[in-house]
């Protein structure tokens, strides 16, 4: 196995001040001024390392801009005893600038002609059930046997509004019922454009929305839909072999988004800052550094890349794709507490044999404990990473990935990562893309078992 030499490996300080700097340019959603300056800001540092090719390559998606938003309610039988409820408007749902005023009903009434209420509980998932599932797990300390994560979905995932639009409801209104209070949820993030208006409401509000009975609701969201150019940022650096690996993450994010993805960006600076500081030869084959536009449009930017580069997939032995260096948090009183524990990782790799031990080998080597190895279609056709869509091409993968419960909640701010994590990851996925030496892409494709 290969060794990685930790005076080359970017230091947690070095990389959390990556974070930092990122953050500090405020909202990074898809077009934003934000996600614009983090590109430029990428290009940068991938030059400034010295790798080749350095450009950026575009990815059309529509922006969906929130300009303002607002939910007031009152009891159906005295219109004029109205109070406001904080909210956030679900993204690229409808606008409604001149208000949708009707009756407030929850599931299982009638919705038509209604403002739909309908509760969006995170979903709680036992490790027993992923262990179960995975093809190795590294958990010394025996976590997996009573630990149970809070994922940042509810069982319908994104399609939350899907119910109240088939049922001819006016608009919607989501309680989001999670372990601490918020209304700050981005999701769907599929960007597709919802008919109706919608916002979310916290847990609180949603009580005292439920504890008032019969009640009309207005719903004001001002919001715009354009369609943008965005663009993906890539850069090379020459290997051993005339064969690639792919590394990459992605930009963009719903908030200032510390875990999603600006720590996602610091693994893969890590990686080029690395693999940039040793010989040509040393590097199993090319190296092709990728961080994607449009995550939070239903990966726009890994699609875009790979209509636009799918002869060359034939060529790439791995793809390699690091997200979400996560602190685990609890609720409490209301409020997001942040542990020392890292988050549930899970490390989404092909099934192929000789691989899945290389990477269980290197979960073990620098004990990266509450990790689990799973293989991609775990929860569905592909896993749920930027990377994913590699995984429908037949592309061999190892995505790393956290689910944080607040990965799409404002609450994702630098104190969230996990900061003795980043640097056993970076050496973790070195061992990783280091394993595949001599071995060729269609070597590594006979052995998925499929």
């Amino acid at each position: 196995m290969h060794h990685p030499d930790h005076s080359l490996v970017p230091s947690a300080e070095q990389q959390m001040a990556w974070i930092t700097t990122i953050c500090d340019r405020g909202i990074r959603r898809p077009g934003s001024a934000a996600d614009e300056w983090t590109t430029g800001w990428i290009a940068d540092r991938f030059r400034d390392l010295g790798l080749n090719d350095v450009h950026l390559e575009p990815v059309p998606l529509p922006r969906w801009e929130p300009r303002s938003w607002s939910l007031r309610v009152g009891p159906a039988d005295a219109p004029g005893d109205t109070y406001e409820l904080p909210c956030f408007p679900l993204p690229h749902s409808a606008p409604a600038p001149d208000g949708v005023e009707a009756r407030i009903t929850a599931d299982g009434g009638d919705l038509n002609g209604a403002l739909a209420l309908s509760t969006v509980t995170l979903t709680q998932l036992p490790q027993t059930f992923m262990r179960d599932r995975a093809l190795r797990h590294h958990d010394p300390d025996g976590d997996f046997d009573s630990l149970v994560q809070t994922l940042p979905f509810g069982r319908s995932m994104q399609a939350v509004m899907e119910p109240a639009i088939d049922a001819g409801a006016a608009g919607f209104i989501g309680i989001v019922d999670a372990p601490w209070e918020t209304c700050d949820y981005y999701v769907p993030y599929d960007a597709v454009e919802r008919p109706i208006p919608g916002v979310w409401i916290s847990r609180a509000s949603g009580d005292r929305l439920q504890a008032m009975g019969p009640a009309t609701g207005r719903l004001v969201v001002d919001s715009q839909r354009t369609p943008i150019v965005t663009h993906n940022v890539i850069g090379t650096l020459p290997g051993a072999s005339n064969e690639w690996v792919i590394i990459g993450s992605h930009h963009d994010g719903p908030w200032v988004s510390a875990v999603e993805d600006a720590s996602g960006i610091a693994l893969v600076l890590a990686q080029a800052q690395y693999w940039s500081s040793v010989p040509a030869e040393a590097r199993p084959h090319n190296l092709l550094f990728l961080v994607t536009s449009g995550h939070m449009c239903h990966g726009a930017g890994t699609a875009a890349f790979i209509d636009a580069h799918r002869d060359f997939l034939s060529e790439v032995v791995l793809e390699v794709h690091l997200e979400h260096t996560a602190r685990e948090c609890r609720g409490s009183n209301g409020d997001l507490v942040p542990t020392d524990d890292p988050e549930v990782r899970w490390w989404f790799t092909s099934r192929n044999d000789a691989l899945v031990n290389a990477v269980a080998a290197a979960l073990e080597a620098e004990d990266l404990r509450r990790s689990l190895v799973v293989p991609p279609d775990v929860f569905g056709p592909h896993p749920t990473t930027d990377g994913g869509f590699f995984h429908t091409e037949g592309v061999p993968l190892m995505n790393f990935l956290t689910a944080p419960m607040y990965l799409f909640d404002a609450q994702d701010t630098p104190d969230k990562i996990h900061q003795a994590s980043l640097e056993p990851v970076t050496r973790a996925a070195i061992r990783i893309i280091a394993y595949t030496r001599g071995t060729t892409a269609d070597a590594m494709r006979s052995g998925v078992a499929q």
